[in-house]
């Protein structure tokens, strides 16, 4: 095997705090999933969307609760690469390194759903070029605020997290003291409506409480990518778990209250055509508070996430550039420490569904089924870290016994089958075909590179601090 792998010295602290820490990873949670999921989910279940959203978010939380375990025992460098190659194999993480490029699609879910939010506003924006151009120009700005490095990209994280955060739960407060409509009678017809399981139509999921709860469950994980700045970290293995867990009750409160006030002001008629919350909002808040919502809320957890999601992809990316996987020149660094080839690449992915105008919903699967594949590499990883690194894990402050550990980490390889049987049922036959043999030809030819490249492997996983390895 033509793989030589390097162990990479302990870096010097970052200069992300738990503040900053926690703006990256609710600005990476909260984005397309809490503003354009509810109204179809309301309309897959009817009352019961807010129940659904609670057990999504217990669910998602199980699904990534062994990156809590791994990052309070190891500070990554590249996040879920960097594990992957330490914890699992260098192949491994050459077919990680393929099939995370297509990863980059996600963007595209954030500039169609701002575009689909300002286009229920302002109708002149409903026509399908001008959701294009409004897609494309914020995919644009924040391309460009990424480029100026992960310190620019942090303030502005931090400013759109606290506007965020505000703005969402004033639609839950005035929302829940406007309800109308009675969210709370579990026997009520319309608590309910297509059943507690799942329901089909043409092959395809179409409801159920099940079947709602399986799409909100793509908008309850992202802030596990916060793995990813362990290298940017004050304090990585303390700050990033710590924040991974507070994201959990945040969630609860701004996810749960969103919905109940859009599953209370308005009912399954009334909303119509419509996937998004702005004409609940126009019911809730008079005309000034209406706009500081629908920028605050939705635009601003779009926006965040795109900020967001830029920086994680394009440290994961660069890291497998640093190896080898992926030509180098194709990782270099600019003089703010961006990796603008990289930005360029996932920006023009990101493009791509918006010019075709595929659906939120469309491009939300596909994306669900990248992830769930990815999960199944993660696994091969997150088993072995109790033997790898003994001393480190029964140091760790989040401790388990070995077995709950094992137990948890193939419940949560479980929880990500169902979702990727679910993505698979949710999208026509050739666009789940295109997807597969997508994600499949990624894996190839990593497993082709490890035989015949020249890699390099920079292991960038650390189960010491700076200070001990410096005194060591």
């Amino acid at each position: 095997m033509a793989i030589h792998v390097v162990k990479e010295p302990v870096p010097k602290p970052g200069t992300l705090g738990r503040t900053e820490l926690y703006a990256l990873a609710i600005g990476q949670v909260i984005g397309a999933g809490v503003i354009t999921l509810i109204v179809p989910a309301i309309k897959m279940t009817g009352y019961s969307a807010w129940l659904a959203y609670f057990v999504a978010i217990l669910m998602g939380f199980v699904m990534i609760l062994p990156f809590v375990f791994i990052s309070s025992t190891l500070r990554l460098g590249g996040g879920n690469y960097s594990m992957l190659c330490d914890l699992s194999s260098p192949r491994t993480s050459g077919i990680f390194a393929y099939m995370y490029l297509t990863q980059c699609l996600s963007l595209s879910l954030f500039g169609a759903s701002a575009a689909a939010y300002l286009g229920d506003i302002i109708p002149a924006l409903n026509s399908h070029w001008a959701r294009v151009i409004v897609g494309v120009t914020l995919l644009t700005f924040f391309y460009v605020v990424n480029l100026m490095g992960v310190d620019i990209m942090a303030k502005a994280q931090k400013m759109m997290t606290w506007l965020l955060i505000a703005a969402l739960i004033l639609f839950a407060i005035v929302g829940i003291f406007k309800m109308k409509l009675p969210i709370f009678d579990f026997s009520d017809p319309n608590f309910a409506i297509n059943g507690w399981g799942i329901t089909f139509n043409n092959g395809q999921i179409s409801g159920g409480f099940l079947g709602a709860v399986l799409l909100f469950v793509y908008s309850t994980q992202g802030y596990y990518m916060t793995t990813a700045y362990g290298r940017d970290s004050k304090n990585a293995r303390k700050d990033i778990p710590f924040v991974l867990l507070l994201c959990v009750p945040t969630l609860c409160i701004l996810y749960v209250g969103v919905a109940m006030a859009g599953v209370g002001v308005m009912s399954v008629e009334e909303y119509g055509n419509s996937t998004t919350l702005v004409f609940a909002a126009q019911r809730i808040f008079p005309t000034w508070l209406f706009y500081f919502f629908i920028i605050g809320g939705p635009i601003m957890a779009l926006l965040s996430t795109l900020n967001s999601s830029f920086a994680y992809n394009s440290i994961t990316i660069g890291q497998s550039c640093d190896d080898g996987w992926l030509p180098k020149s194709f990782g270099k660094k600019n003089k703010s420490g961006a990796r603008p080839y990289i930005l360029t690449f996932m920006y023009v992915v990101g493009i791509i569904p918006i010019v075709f105008g595929l659906s939120i919903t469309t491009i939300t699967n596909m994306v669900q089924l990248i992830t769930s594949a990815f999960a199944i590499l993660n696994f091969t990883a997150e088993i072995k870290m109790p033997k790898k690194y003994p001393d480190a894990w029964k140091q760790s402050r989040y401790h388990v016994p070995d077995g709950l550990y094992y137990t948890i980490c193939c419940v949560s390889l479980a929880l990500f089958l169902v979702v990727l049987w679910k993505s698979l049922l949710s999208m026509n036959i050739g666009l789940a075909v295109i997807n597969v043999v997508v994600i499949v030809i990624a894996g190839l030819i990593g497993f082709w590179r490890s035989k015949t490249g020249n890699i390099e492997i920079h292991t960038s996983v650390w189960a010491e601090d700076y200070q001990e390895a410096s005194e060591s």
